[in-house]
């Protein structure tokens, strides 16, 4: 997978427990209605998942220093999958990094799986921006699917990709 070198410095992990903390602070940060540790626990636990994080490294004199900048979470239970959730810290947005997560999700995606389903809130346009330019095509709208924590409700739009 190539990568823009201004993201050479990131490294795509699996996510673990000790990444959790960081993913709920950005989750926070940046979704009306985020996922609560326990969620993410349950994430991590589960065989049909898969949990990524982008990392930044930064290398001092002695010293070598990793922090989550993104995460993304799909299930992949057998020939579509589906984006449960994807973010990227506040910072960072706008620098290619959600592609570059996305994008890497997609291509260690089971063998088996023929589609990748999303959801994403309405008002998120940089997000449907991202899921456009990776050649995902909207194919349905619910009406009222998301409840946001400042008790707001909107609409949630459905795309796909064929794998």
């Amino acid at each position: 997978m190539s990568r823009n070198s201004s993201l050479s410095h990131l490294q795509l992990k699996t996510m673990q427990t000790e990444h959790l903390q960081q993913v709920v602070d950005i989750h926070r940060h940046i979704n009306p209605s985020p996922w609560s540790v326990e969620q993410w626990q349950t994430c991590c636990a589960q065989p049909s998942h898969q949990n990524w994080i982008a990392l930044e490294s930064n290398q001092s004199s002695d010293q070598i220093s990793e922090r989550v900048i993104a995460f993304a979470s799909l299930i992949c239970p057998g020939s579509d999958i589906e984006l449960l959730n994807i973010g990227v810290a506040q910072e960072f947005q706008g620098q290619g990094v959600g592609q570059y997560l996305l994008s890497s999700c997609l291509e260690l995606a089971p063998d088996s799986a023929e589609h990748c389903f999303l959801e994403v809130r309405r008002s998120n346009i940089p997000a449907i921006n991202l899921y456009e330019k990776l050649e995902f095509e909207q194919i349905a709208e619910r009406k009222n699917y998301y409840r946001l924590a400042n008790g707001l409700i909107e609409d949630a739009l459905v795309f796909r990709k064929t794998l």
